[in-house]
C-alpha cells in the first residue's frame, strides 16, 4: 500500500467511481442508461493504459489504490449524476490529465458503469454532458454481520486440538517453530531461528502444498502457532490450515457493513486463545483460535468510510494497537489507537495529524483541521516490552499545495507534523514519548512510513538501543530509541533529492527543483529527473535482520520513471554491468553502515525479506519468482515460478519437526503492478492468488 501522493490523488478521483450501478426504476423522466460492447472494450484499453497500474487490471484495487467496483462509494454517489463521475475521471491521472482524451473518458465511464451493473445493449452511453446529467446513479447496499464459520467434517484428531494459548512471554520470545506476528518479533526482525534449510540444501526445496486464495490484493503474513496456519485474505476471509498438509481446519468470512468494500491487509495477530482481525469496515473483531467463533466485535468509533486498515494488529501487553490510513478527503487525517484485549473497548487514540492548539499544531501553516489530511499509518508498529513503547512511521499529507506558501504568522511553520516522522508512544496511555521528523513538508511523496527496526548497536563507544528506518529515498536514519536523538544516516545511493544531510541533526537539504511552487506542478530535476520516482527505491518490501550475523537484508528498486507509470525508465547511476537490472538486494551492516554485498536482478523485489538462522534469505519478485539467496555473499541458491507476484510477507515455521517456507501471491499492491510495466514483465492472463508452501524433500 504505499502512500503515494499522485496515486492517492488518483485514488481519490477514481474512488468516487467505485461501487456504482445505474437505477433502472428511478424517476420516470430519467432514461435507463446502457453501454455498448464497443464502448466497454475501448474503455478497457484506455483504463489499461492510464489506470490499471494503480487500481488493478480487474478494477478490484491494489494497495492504496481503491477498488473501482463494489459498494464502497454507493452511499456517497447514490442519486448523483453520471456527469459528476465524468468530471472525476477528467481529474486523472493527476499531473497527466491531458494524456486522456474526452472520448476515452466517456469510454472509461462506460467501462466502470458496466462493471457495476449497467446493462449492455445497442444504445451507447451518451457523450454529451447534458445527457449524462440526466442519468442518476444508485446501487444495492451490502448486508451486515459475520457469515457463519465453516468447519469441514473431521476425520480423526485435528491439529487444532493441540493448539496452545499464546502467552505474553511467547510474544516477547516466540518459540522457534512459530511465527506469531507480522514480522515474527517485536523488533520486526523478519527472521526465523530455524535452520534446516541451508545454503547447501536450499536448491532441493520443493512445493509441499498450496492453497488457493480469493482473488484480490492479498498482502498477508501467514501467522503460525503449533503447526496451524492462520491466513487473512482479500474479502475479509480468515482461513485456518494444517501447516503440514494444507488441509482446511476452519474458515470465517465477514459480511461488511453497507458502504464498504474489501481491502487487502497484512494479516492477523494471536494472543491467548484469540485471533485479532481488523476488518475492511473498520471493526476489530476477536475470534476463538480453535473454532473461529466471534468472541467480541468492536466498531472503531469516529472514523470515515474512506479510511482503511492495511496494517496487521500489534499485541502490546493487554492491548491491541492498530493504525489507520486514508486519502485526501479524510479531513483531519488518521490515527493510531489501542483496544482492550479482553473486550475490544478503545483505550486511547493518537492523531497523526497534529491538531490546532496542541503540540505540533502550529506546523500546518495556519490551516484549519478540516484542511489537513494524510498522516496514514500503513505498517504495524514495533514494540519494546522493556520500555513499554510502540514505534511507528507516518506518511505525508496528500494535499501539500497550501504548505508551499511561506508562513506569515509568528511561531507558525509548514513542517506538517507528524508526517514523515518516527513516533514513539507510551503503550499504556498513548502519550507521546518523542518524535523525530525525517523529512519536513514532503512535496514529492518520499514518505517514511515503513517498519521501525529495533536494534542494539555500538555507537560512539557504547551500546545504544536504536530505531532504524528508511523512506522511499532509501536513506536509512538511526535514532536513539529512548530519546529520539538523531545518531546517523546511511544513503543507499539511489536518490538525487537530498543534496546534504546534517551530521548532527539529520536535517536534509532538498534540491529546490524537487519542490513545486505554490499552485504549480512539479518541475523534474532535468535529466534524468527525480529519483527515485514515487514508487520509491524502497517501499512496502520490508527488511530483515539476522541477529546472529548482524546483517540487514534490504530489498530495493533502482529505477526512475517519467512520466509515471508508463514513461521512459532509467537507473540513477547507469552501469553497463547492471543494465536493465531494476531490482536490487543488499546486505548491510547497521553497526558500521557499510554495504557487504549487492545482488542485482532484472525484476524488482516485491515481497518482504525473510531471513533464517542458517543465513538463507528469501524474497519474491515482480516476475512471479520466489528466490533464496546466500546471506553471506548474495549468491542465488534457488527459485520457483509462481502463479502471480508474491507481493506479501513470507514466513518460515515448523510442523512435525519439518521446516516450511510460506508465501502468498496476488495482483498485489501498486508497486508490483507498476514494476511489471516499467520492466516489461507480462503477467499470466489468469494470474491467481495462492498460498505456496515449500520444504525440503
Amino acid at each position: 500500500m504505499i502512500a503515494a501522493r499522485h496515486l492517492a490523488l488518483a485514488a481519490g478521483a477514481l474512488a468516487l467511481l467505485g461501487g456504482i450501478a445505474m437505477r433502472g426504476a428511478d424517476a420516470q423522466s430519467a432514461p435507463v442508461p446502457s453501454v455498448t460492447a464497443g464502448q466497454v472494450s475501448a474503455g478497457q484499453a484506455a483504463y489499461a493504459r492510464n489506470c490499471a497500474a494503480c487500481h488493478g487490471a480487474d478494477l478490484t484495487g491494489a494497495g492504496p489504490a481503491v477498488a473501482l467496483k463494489g459498494a464502497a462509494f454507493q452511499a456517497k454517489w447514490r442519486g448523483k449524476s453520471a456527469a459528476e463521475l465524468l468530471d472525476a475521471i477528467a481529474r486523472m491521472p493527476p499531473g497527466q490529465e491531458d494524456s486522456v482524451t474526452s472520448a476515452e473518458r466517456v469510454e472509461m465511464l462506460a467501462l466502470l458503469l458496466q462493471a457495476n451493473g449497467a446493462p449492455m445493449g445497442d444504445r451507447p452511453l451518451p457523450s454529451e454532458r447534458a445527457a449524462l446529467e440526466r442519468l442518476p446513479i444508485g446501487g444495492p447496499a451490502s448486508g451486515t454481520g459475520p457469515k457463519p464459520v465453516v468447519i469441514p467434517p473431521r476425520e480423526g484428531p485435528s491439529r487444532l486440538d493441540a493448539v496452545r494459548p499464546v502467552t505474553a512471554a511467547e510474544l516477547r520470545d516466540p518459540p522457534p517453530e512459530d511465527w506469531l506476528m507480522w514480522r515474527r518479533t517485536y523488533d520486526v526482525s523478519g527472521t526465523s531461528p530455524l535452520g534446516q534449510i541451508t545454503a547447501k540444501n536450499a536448491g532441493k526445496l520443493r512445493l509441499a502444498w498450496s492453497w488457493s486464495l480469493p482473488a484480490g490484493g492479498n498482502m498477508m503474513t501467514p501467522i503460525v502457532r503449533d503447526g496451524v496456519v492462520y491466513t487473512y485474505s482479500f474479502g475479509d476471509i480468515v482461513e485456518v490450515l494444517d501447516g503440514a498438509t494444507g488441509n482446511l481446519l476452519w474458515r470465517f468470512q465477514r459480511t461488511l457493513d453497507p458502504g464498504f468494500t474489501p481491502q487487502g491487509k497484512k494479516g492477523v495477530a494471536l494472543a491467548g486463545d484469540l485471533v485479532l482481525v481488523p476488518t475492511s469496515d473498520l471493526h476489530l473483531i476477536a475470534l476463538n483460535a480453535r473454532t473461529g467463533a466471534v468472541v467480541w466485535d468492536h466498531k472503531i468509533a469516529n472514523t470515515d468510510p474512506k479510511q482503511q486498515i492495511k496494517s496487521a494488529p500489534l499485541i502490546a501487553g493487554d492491548r491491541v494497537v492498530i493504525g489507520l490510513n486514508g486519502f485526501a478527503d479524510v479531513k483531519g487525517g488518521n490515527f493510531v489507537a489501542a483496544f482492550d484485549l479482553k473486550s475490544g473497548a478503545e483505550q486511547w487514540r493518537f492523531h497523526t495529524i497534529a491538531r490546532p492548539g496542541e503540540p505540533g499544531g502550529d506546523s500546518w501553516n495556519g490551516l484549519p483541521l478540516e484542511q489537513r489530511s494524510g498522516g496514514s499509518v500503513w505498517v504495524s508498529p514495533s514494540y519494546d516490552p522493556v520500555s513499554d513503547r510502540v514505534y511507528f512511521g507516518v506518511a505525508p499529507t496528500y494535499d501539500g499545495n497550501a504548505l508551499r506558501k511561506t508562513p506569515d504568522q509568528p511561531g507558525v511553520t509548514n513542517d506538517a507534523l507528524y508526517t514523515n516522522s518516527t513516533v514513539a508512544l507510551e503503550a499504556a496511555t498513548g502519550k507521546l514519548a518523542w518524535y523525530y521528523q525525517h523529512q519536513a513538508n514532503d512535496q514529492i511523496d518520499h514518505d517514511w512510513t515503513f517498519e521501525r527496526t529495533l536494534l542494539t548497536l555500538p555507537f560512539e563507544g557504547r551500546q545504544r538501543r536504536v530505531v532504524m528506518t528508511a523512506g522511499k529515498s532509501a536513506v536509512f536514519d538511526l535514532l536513539d530509541a529512548q530519546t529520539g536523538e538523531y545518531l546517523a544516516s546511511m544513503d543507499m545511493g539511489l536518490q538525487n533529492v537530498f543534496t546534504a544531510i546534517d551530521p548532527e541533526t539529520g536535517a536534509k537539504t532538498v534540491n529546490p527543483l524537487a519542490v513545486p511552487a505554490f499552485d504549480q506542478k512539479l518541475v523534474r530535476l532535468g535529466v534524468p529527473g527525480i529519483c527515485p520516482d514515487l514508487l520509491g527505491a524502497r517501499n512496502l518490501m520490508s527488511t530483515a535482520v539476522n541477529p546472529r550475523s548482524g546483517r540487514m537484508y534490504v530489498p530495493l528498486t533502482d529505477t526512475c520513471v517519467h512520466p509515471f507509470p508508463k514513461g521512459e525508465r532509467w537507473q540513477l547511476r547507469p552501469d553497463p554491468d547492471s543494465a536493465d537490472k531494476w531490482g536490487m538486494v543488499r546486505a548491510i551492516d547497521p553497526a558500521t553502515r557499510r554495504v557487504i554485498w549487492t545482488t542485482r536482478t532484472a525484476a524488482a523485489p516485491v515481497s518482504g525479506a525473510l531471513a533464517t538462522a542458517s543465513d538463507v534469505v528469501f524474497l519474491g519478485f515482480a516476475d512471479r519468482s520466489f528466490r533464496a539467496f546466500d546471506g553471506r555473499n548474495g549468491r542465488e541458491l534457488w527459485q520457483a515460478g509462481l502463479d502471480n507476484a508474491p507481493t506479501s510477507y513470507p514466513v518460515s515455521y515448523a510442523a512435525d519437526g519439518k521446516q516450511f517456507v510460506a508465501v502468498a501471491t496476488s495482483e498485489g499492491f501498486v508497486h508490483a503492478q507498476a514494476m511489471r510495466q516499467v520492466a516489461q514483465i507480462t503477467a499470466p492472463p489468469a494470474a491467481g492468488a495462492t498460498l505456496f508452501v515449500f520444504a525440503l524433500p
